[in-house]
C-alpha cells in the first residue's frame, strides 16, 4: 500500500483545525454570550436564550470531535496504519457530501432572498472549496492503494 499524498493530510489536518477552532468558538458563545445567538432569531421564536446556548455548546462539542478524528485520521494516514486508509475514504467522501450540499443551501438561500448575500456568499464559496478538498482527499487515498479500501 502506498501513502497517500502530503496534500491529503495536509486538507485534513487544515480540516481538522478549521473544526476545532469553529467548535471552540460554539462552545465558547454557548457558555459566555448564549443571547448573542437567541438575538439573531425572528421575535416569534419561543426559544430562550439559555436553550440556545445548551445547542450552541452541544453542537460546538460535536464539531470539535470531528476535528479531533479529522486530526488523528491525518496523522494515522502519515504513520502508515492500514485501517487510516479507509477511515480518510469514509470520513472525506461523507465530508464532501455535506459541505457541498450546505454549499448548495447557502446559494438556494440567496436565491430565494431568506438570508444576506454579505453571509452566504463567502459561505457558499468556503464550503464549494472545502467540498472539492474532501473529493481531493478521497480520490487521492483511493487511488494510492493497490486493492479495495
Amino acid at each position: 500500500m502506498g501513502r497517500p499524498s502530503r496534500a491529503a493530510r495536509a486538507i485534513l489536518l487544515l480540516g481538522g483545525i478549521v473544526l476545532i477552532l469553529g467548535g471552540a468558538a460554539a462552545v465558547a458563545v454557548g457558555l459566555i454570550n448564549p443571547g448573542l445567538i437567541s438575538s439573531q432569531l425572528p421575535p416569534d421564536a419561543e426559544v430562550d436564550a439559555p436553550a440556545v446556548g445548551g445547542a450552541a455548546f452541544a453542537l460546538g462539542v460535536a464539531t470539535l470531535l470531528l476535528g479531533i478524528v479529522h486530526i488523528g485520521t491525518a496523522i494515522a494516514l502519515g504513520l502508515g496504519i492500514r485501517i487510516a486508509a479507509t477511515a480518510a475514504v469514509v470520513l472525506a467522501a461523507t465530508m464532501a457530501v455535506l459541505a457541498f450540499g450546505s454549499g448548495i443551501a447557502a446559494v438556494v438561500s440567496i436565491a430565494s432572498g431568506a438570508a444576506p448575500p454579505i453571509y452566504m456568499v463567502p459561505a457558499a464559496a468556503g464550503l464549494g472549496a472545502a467540498g472539492i478538498g474532501y473529493a481531493v482527499v478521497t480520490a487521492v487515498v483511493i487511488g494510492t492503494r493497490g486493492e479495495p479500501v
